[in-house]
């Protein structure tokens, strides 16, 4: 199995086995010094909550449509109307 890495670096069995291990024990480099974050990135420093509401399917495709023109998510697209809104 060949496996490479997003700068290039072609990855070993052995190599992913070792950091394998390493994420498992809890001790995955660059963790403690903050280098690297586990996890998705936080949207906001406070508290955030999931908002739903519905839509017309034709609008959904036109969101969809244009969000992915722009190379965004619904959920980024709808985040950048409301911060719109509120301005």
């Amino acid at each position: 199995m060949n496996v490479q890495t997003k700068n290039g670096v072609l990855l070993t069995e052995e190599m992913i086995e070792e950091l394998a291990a390493a994420y498992e024990s809890g001790d995955w480099p660059g963790v403690a010094t903050g280098e690297i974050v586990m996890g998705r990135p936080r949207l906001a420093e406070e508290e955030v909550r999931t908002v739903t509401f519905k839509l017309p399917v034709s609008k959904i495709v036109a969101l969809d449509k244009k969000a992915k023109s722009r190379t965004a998510t619904r959920s980024e697209a709808l985040r950048e109307a409301v911060d719109g809104y509120l301005l």
